[in-house]
């Protein structure tokens, strides 16, 4: 009979650290690989890496888990002054609650060891609260936490991500700090709507393009991830409460040079 790793677990945290020198990710460098693809990539590289030191005995009364590999640290460097780098962090939330973003938002400022984000972009699951459907109350809420982040000095500019003309316009004319940018799915909007790219000029907010899902970790793949390093059971009821991405770039060239993930899922014990 199978028998759980890590029965209590409800909370688990996976921090990827610096990926820009993964194996993984130069394997496939030359294949095209999606953001979800190269995120489960970097969740495994992770997990394997960790679960061959764990005390199993330990860890099977913990209710909160935390994976990291310390080799990877992406933390800002004395290589180049603060200033000389442009750090960007895109908030994919699953979860609507104020209390998760802070969380989410002071986990990569410490993992960065930076206290001030250039630029955050916010996006918003399909159902943000696993059984919910989005509305724009949902996006409300966070933006209002994100809002005394700005004002604190933690975060300089904030982005949206995936919202039409109607809804950009309803946030825009409802935020005390404007959206500055409107980051849009380069799939589903290949070509920017007339309405929305009218209205994005005449407020001066700039229109960019990703390629990310907007389910970019569903509870699916997230299960089956632990199913591989843990158990069937152990890989039970998980789903994602929400996905950071970093990026630190230096300004003058152009580069790339600490990329991560920051990741948390969650499950109810009582419905397994």
């Amino acid at each position: 009979m199978e028998v759980p790793r890590i029965p209590q677990a409800s909370s688990l945290i996976i921090n990827s650290g610096n990926v820009i020198n993964f194996e993984c990710l130069k394997k496939r460098k030359r294949i095209a690989q999606s953001t979800t693809e190269e995120l489960k990539d970097c969740l495994k590289t992770v997990l394997d890496s960790r679960l061959k030191t764990i005390n199993w005995d330990e860890e099977k009364f913990k209710t909160s888990l935390e994976f990291t590999v310390p080799c990877c640290n992406p933390a800002l460097s004395d290589e180049q002054t603060r200033e000389d780098l442009k750090v960007t962090v895109k908030a994919m939330m699953c979860n609507a609650d104020p209390e998760v973003i802070v969380d989410a938002i002071h986990r990569v400022l410490k993992e960065l060891d930076t206290d001030i984000i250039d630029v955050l972009l916010l996006s918003v699951s399909e159902k943000p609260n696993v059984i919910e459907t989005f509305h724009m109350d949902h996006l409300k809420t966070l933006w209002s936490v994100l809002e005394r982040m700005v004002d604190k000095g933690q975060i300089k500019t904030l982005g949206v991500c995936d919202l039409e003309k109607p809804a950009l316009e309803e946030l825009y004319n409802w935020a005390k700090v404007k959206p500055s940018i409107d980051q849009v799915n380069e799939v589903s909007c290949c070509i920017i709507p007339p309405d929305l790219n009218a209205f994005s000029k005449e407020k001066k907010i700039q229109l960019l393009t990703h390629g990310d899902a907007l389910e970019i970790l569903p509870a699916e793949d997230f299960q089956e991830l632990m199913k591989e390093s843990f158990s069937d059971l152990d890989a039970q009821g998980w789903h994602t409460s929400w996905v950071l991405r970093y990026t630190a770039l230096i300004r003058c060239r152009g580069v790339i040079t600490r990329k991560g993930y920051t990741v948390r899922a969650q499950r109810n014990l009582n419905n397994i």
